[in-house]
């Protein structure tokens, strides 16, 4: 018979791993993604995100802003704010001048690389036309693909009533980004004008910016839900690898079990901002969300109906999610990629400036 020391119920186990060491290697190998807000647009967007709560067991989601304009730059209340060109600009802003807002970026360039730090997934978002958000989301886009970084970028147009000048720093500014994103999420300000002609300006304003956030809401949330599955996203590149302009809709129904899920299908695809055919997509991620009703047929018919939309030739990638709040509803998220980049060709214009 084998005998031992008595076993002291007190004595605490020395084998195996502590229940905080082993929440602490979760929290170490979480995907860290990464919202930058370039310019004044981008940082007011970033400004409206810090008032909500962007929570995920797989990502560790950060927000950043950055700006040339101090003044600006110390209303927006999140983790990391970047004052870019301190020496050049003295945070007076760029002066609509791109040039200055790349100067700027690169004067910064040890504040965007240490921000860069382990990210996996950089998101940019921005308003094109103007000088900081223009000039300094290229360079900040370069400088994530150097660290082998998915870079997403989602951008505004400006209005035409504007004027030519800054639409053309615009459309500089676009096919520079174009260069590092592996895909673009492109909102034409104009489509205000055909979708809300007759709200007031700043409503129509406020419309489009609620949109944004929504776009950017629902592209955290299929990514954080892609590196569930896979830790290396391999999913996500995968619908990359053609680079391109991106379109991405969501849509939430509570109507019928026979009708549910086409109408949050159809309501997804007929975002006003939408500006490109999804049947030029050569990757398509789609996320269907709902309580423990959803059934294994309403998820074909989700499969079915949006594979009608694209070409046969385009990679679909579905995920399904169970959660009992959705209470008879259910939510699509779709994120498609790889237009081809003749979608560009309006605003094509390749003498952009010097971002290296």
């Amino acid at each position: 018979m084998i005998t031992g020391p008595p076993f002291d119920d007190d004595e605490e186990e020395t084998y195996g791993i502590s229940k905080d060491q082993l929440e602490e290697l979760v929290e170490s190998n979480k995907l860290r993604l990464k919202v930058f807000g370039m310019g004044g647009a981008g940082s007011n967007t970033i400004k409206r995100m810090a008032n909500k709560s962007f929570t995920s067991p797989y990502c560790e989601i950060r927000l950043a802003a950055a700006n040339t304009d101090a003044y600006h730059l110390n209303s927006i209340n999140v983790q990391e704010r970047i004052i870019l060109g301190k020496q050049k600009t003295r945070g007076r802003g760029a002066g609509a001048d791109p040039q200055v807002g790349n100067d700027a970026a690169r004067e910064s360039q040890s504040e965007i690389e240490k921000s860069l730090e382990r990210v996996k997934i950089a998101i940019i978002v921005t308003g094109l036309g103007g000088g900081t958000g223009t000039g300094s989301s290229p360079y900040l886009a370069m400088k994530a693909k150097e660290k082998q970084a998915i870079v997403i970028a989602i951008a505004s147009m400006p209005f035409e009533s504007e004027g030519v000048k800054r639409m053309e720093n615009a459309k500089k500014g676009l096919s520079e980004l174009y260069q590092f994103c592996d895909s673009i999420i492109l909102f034409e300000n104009d489509r205000i004008r055909r979708y809300a002609p007759k709200e007031m300006f700043n409503l129509a304003l406020e419309m489009a910016d609620n949109i944004m956030m929504k776009a950017i809401e629902g592209l955290i949330e299929i990514v954080s839900k892609s590196a569930r599955v896979n830790t290396e996203l391999s999913d996500l590149e995968k619908i990359l690898e053609m680079k391109g302009l991106g379109i991405f809709g969501v849509g939430i129904s509570d109507s019928s079990p026979e009708q549910r899920v086409i109408e949050a299908c159809e309501q997804a695809l007929n975002s006003p901002f939408n500006s490109s055919d999804i049947y030029k997509a050569t990757g398509l991620l789609i996320s269907l969300s709902g309580d423990e009703s959803l059934t294994v047929a309403e998820r074909e018919q989700a499969m079915k109906y949006m594979k009608q939309k694209v070409s046969p030739n385009c990679n679909i990638i579905q995920r399904q999610e169970t959660d009992p709040s959705y209470n008879g509803k259910v939510k699509v998220v779709f994120f498609a990629t790889g237009i081809a980049a003749e979608g560009m060709e309006r605003y094509d214009d390749r003498s952009g400036h010097d971002i290296n």
